[in-house]
């Protein structure tokens, strides 16, 4: 048995999408060092010379400070690689 409806209540709307930004962000790249950020630093690409010029910075620190962690470009995650 339904409920007979009741005359003060309006039929439901359809929900429609809302037209919003459909554009893929530009992936950003940030220097890592075992996994972990190393600077507050975001690169366009991994070849910029400011991005290589870090990673050789960093690789330098890692070889003589360390026992020689893997340095690299990764694409940026904002939930790993967020600056505290």
């Amino acid at each position: 048995m339904t409920k007979p409806r009741d005359s003060r209540t309006t039929p439901p709307t359809p929900q429609t999408a809302t037209p919003g930004k459909t554009e893929a962000r530009p992936v950003k790249y940030v220097v890592v060092r075992d996994g972990h950020r190393v600077s507050d630093w975001e690169y366009d690409s991994p070849t910029d010379p400011l991005c290589v010029a870090e990673i050789k910075f960093w690789s330098g620190v890692s070889k003589s400070k360390s026992y020689g962690e893997k340095v690299e470009a990764v694409p940026y995650d904002p939930k790993k690689h967020r600056v505290w």
